[in-house]
């Protein structure tokens, strides 16, 4: 049974991201309440986010191998917590929300929680056009062929309970890893909510690392084949 002792593992993917990285780890102290340990699984960047994570008493984890997937499977062996969030390391979510993502959980309302962007307020400029329509079109394809009701599979800021990832496959290695947490929810019968969150533009000096065609690609096997 999870309380307000319980501790929560945030799991940060990172690759250059040294213009937000403090950022995002100040405001997620800042605003939780729950124990908490941060930790951040660099791609081997050469930009100074090692040195800035370290300041802010984070712990850090260089991980050789290739993929937005493969660093939050070594993120999630590394975490100690019974609840393991997962956000982006851009500061385009609000850290500040960690508390709403976290209580569903905690009060054992569900066993997954997504922070909404499309049912939330998207600033301008947030999120191409072209990514809405397929995050859209993938989200429409994941509730029909599995029987759910969520409005952004492909947000990067979600919680789930240790307990649910232990019993996952998590094959993917690349961007379809947040579709494989959700299709093996689904398949474990377990429960899925939402709130909405706030989604903000990119930092002028922080540059998108998604191939969109590849990952696009990643996911459509995924929720058709069940493999990446």
């Amino acid at each position: 049974m999870l309380n307000e002792d319980t501790v929560v593992s945030v799991v940060i993917p990172a690759y250059k991201e040294a213009k937000t990285i403090r950022r995002v780890i100040r405001s997620l102290k800042k605003s939780s309440s729950y124990n908490m340990e941060i930790i951040v699984v660099d791609g081997i960047s050469n930009d100074g986010t090692e040195q800035i994570v370290k300041e802010e008493k984070a712990r850090f984890v260089t991980e050789h191998r290739v993929g937005y997937g493969r660093a939050i499977k070594t993120g999630i062996d590394h975490a100690k917590g019974e609840i393991v969030v997962i956000i982006d390391a851009d500061d385009t979510y609000h850290a500040c929300d960690i508390d709403k993502l976290v209580q569903p959980l905690i009060d054992d309302h569900a066993d997954v929680c997504l922070a909404s962007r499309l049912e939330g307020t998207m600033m301008p400029g947030a999120m191409p056009s072209m990514n809405l329509f397929g995050n859209r079109m993938i989200t429409s394809m994941y509730n029909l062929l599995y029987g759910q009701n969520v409005s952004d599979t492909q947000t990067g800021f979600r919680a789930m309970t240790k307990k649910s990832l232990e019993q996952s496959d998590l094959y993917a290695d690349g961007m379809g890893l947040a579709t494989v947490f959700l299709t093996e929810a689904a398949k474990q019968g377990l429960r899925i909510t939402e709130f909405p969150t706030v989604y903000k533009p990119r930092d002028d000096h922080s540059e998108t690392k998604m191939k969109r065609f590849k990952a696009g690609w990643e996911i459509l096997r995924i929720l058709l084949l069940g493999h990446a």
